[in-house]
């Protein structure tokens, strides 16, 4: 089968996934999509209200056990030598079965992010238990103002004057590109588990996670290692009380525009590899 693009033979692939899909991870989803009604639960035992800031955590954890655990759990025999075979000898091409693999992967988090955010609004609706106010955003200044208004340090009052809009500007700044980065970082994951599930034969998820933690470390690591031994780091030291919040904002905009091209250059290289991976796959 060469490597053309078939949409009827497309169609196919993803019907026979989407079997494939219900069948390993439909409990799974379910599970994860609501968490949230555990945090609930406790609010109506115990009788608490829990901010909107640990609900959002509990939402974003579920999104990252998404991306980790859905390529071994829905894709985890395609690389086996006996199970594999029916893989490779699906009437598809090759780019056909990588789009298919692809898609399920990386619409599981966004599907487990608004499920969610459904189950999470659903019970705060309720008269009672202890979500009382809704996650109305997924931006990381509102979830901060919120958290802040819940637990009493901020009023609606506080959110004017000088220094609040100083705080604003920032965070108009680091907020977007937290985000970018954050979603890049989501599918960068996914792509390193399924690449993960391609290259490792037994304990696909737990392997992959390893060489994410030991990589992440060596980066950080070496990062430091270069602040410190650069005039970058002594330099913030010695000025970090005269900097304004300007200069501040367009160390921080520079910075994590660099850090979204790397990235993204990181995760095309990522999926470029693979492809290739799954095209090459021997059995």
């Amino acid at each position: 089968m060469n490597n053309t693009f078939n949409f009827n033979r497309f169609g196919k692939v993803l019907v026979a996934d989407c079997r494939k899909y219900y069948r390993n991870f439909g409990i799974t989803l379910a599970i994860l999509s609501g968490l949230t009604l555990v945090l609930w639960l406790l609010t109506l035992i115990f009788d608490f209200t829990m901010p909107t800031m640990a609900r959002w955590g509990l939402i974003y954890v579920a999104v990252f056990l998404a991306c980790i655990m859905v390529p071994a759990k829905v894709f985890g025999d395609i690389n086996l030598q006996r199970e594999g075979v029916r893989f490779a000898m699906l009437p598809a091409s090759n780019l056909e079965k990588f789009l298919s693999y692809i898609l399920f992967c990386l619409l599981t988090p966004v599907v487990v992010l608004l499920l969610s955010w459904g189950v999470d609004s659903l019970l705060t609706a309720l008269p009672f238990g202890g979500f009382t106010h809704y996650i109305k955003s997924f931006r990381l200044v509102d979830i901060v103002e919120n958290f802040a208004i819940e637990i009493g340090d901020m009023t609606e009052a506080d959110m004017t004057g000088e220094e609040y809009e100083s705080f604003r500007t920032f965070a108009d700044v680091f907020g977007p590109r937290y985000h970018i980065n954050a979603i890049i970082g989501i599918i960068f994951s996914v792509g390193l588990f399924m690449f993960g599930n391609l290259l490792f034969k037994t304990h696909k998820t737990a392997k992959t996670l390893a060489c994410m933690i030991g990589i992440s470390y060596v980066i950080s690591m070496l990062t430091q290692l270069f602040l410190v031994s650069s005039k970058i780091y002594p330099w913030l030291q010695e000025h970090a009380e005269q900097l304004e919040i300007s200069d501040v904002t367009g160390l921080v905009s520079s910075t994590m525009t660099f850090s979204i091209i790397l990235n993204v250059v990181l995760t095309i290289g990522l999926y470029i590899g693979l492809y290739f991976k799954l095209k090459t796959q021997k059995y």
